[in-house]
Formats: C-alpha cells, sequence, structure tokens
C-alpha cells in the first residue's frame, strides 16, 4: 500500500498498550471489544505503510485513554505511548479549521480534524485514515478520502 496512514485514537490506543504488553490488551478498560490478534493485524495494515502521522488532537485523546490502566501496567503503556510519540511526524492543524467543517456539529473536533488532514498533501499524497468508527469511515468515504474501515473489513477475520 505505501504512503502515510493517520489512525483514530482507539486504534491508537490499541497500537500503545499492546506495545506495551500483549497481556494488557484485555485488561485494557477501553480495549474491551479487542483481543491480542486484533492488535497484531493492526501491526500488519501499519506495515504496509511507509508511515504513521499523528494529530495533537488525537495524541491527547489517546494519553487520556491509555492511561486507563492500574498498577505496573500504567508505566509500561506510558513508555511505549512515549516511543510512539518520539517516531511518529506530527501535524498540527488548528482547532479553527475543524470547527468550521460541516461535520464539526455531529462528530466533533477530533472527527473533523482527522476528515481534514485526509484533504492534506503529506509527502506527496493525501493520508489513509485507518479508523474503528464506522459512522467516520463511512464520511470518510463519501468525500472520497482514502479510508480502511478496521472494524467491517478486518476485526471479523482477527
Amino acid at each position: 500500500m505505501k504512503g502515510v496512514v493517520v489512525v483514530d485514537a482507539n486504534l491508537l490506543v490499541l497500537l500503545v498498550v499492546g506495545a506495551a504488553s500483549t497481556r494488557f490488551i484485555t485488561r485494557h478498560k477501553r480495549l474491551r471489544a479487542y483481543a491480542i490478534e486484533d492488535f497484531e493485524l493492526l501491526g500488519l495494515i501499519l506495515a504496509d505503510f511507509d508511515e504513521i502521522v499523528l494529530l495533537p488532537h488525537v495524541v491527547a485523546e489517546v494519553s487520556a485513554l491509555a492511561r486507563q490502566i492500574d498498577g505496573p501496567a500504567f508505566g509500561q503503556v506510558q513508555d511505549a505511548f512515549r516511543k510512539l510519540i518520539e517516531t511518529c511526524p506530527e501535524l498540527p492543524v488548528a482547532s479553527m479549521v475543524g470547527v468550521h467543517r460541516e461535520e464539526f456539529g455531529a462528530h466533533g473536533l477530533t472527527d473533523s480534524i482527522l476528515l481534514h488532514l485526509c484533504t492534506m498533501q503529506i509527502n506527496g499524497t493525501p493520508p489513509t485514515l485507518l479508523t474503528a468508527d464506522t459512522a467516520l469511515a463511512n464520511i470518510a468515504s463519501s468525500l472520497g478520502y482514502s479510508v480502511i474501515d478496521y472494524r467491517r473489513e478486518f476485526q471479523s477475520l482477527a
């Protein structure tokens, strides 16, 4: 596939928690719908891309969500999150851009920013949106953006 991918917050939480330890996936409050196989499949999907691009809005959500684990796992998850941030480029998109998108009212700031990013050229091509949010995937698809709906296309395989 190659190119750039932007990942929604739920899948990035899976990536971070699973990178810390796959044992933590079943213990994490926000990952009840996922299994170790989902983490492995996510890794295979991401391996098809040259680069994961982060957005500050998504990073902030992941920071709040990934922390929802107790005990020693907490520190390991934080370390995995730090490594992700250190290795992936982050593109600042002003909140003002998101609030002026039509989707803002129904879907909120982060989804609006993700949709905006799909209109941008990064390394010469628009990024692919990888999301576990079927409603967001449907909007992106209807707008002609490159999108992978993890739940529809892959989760049944895991």
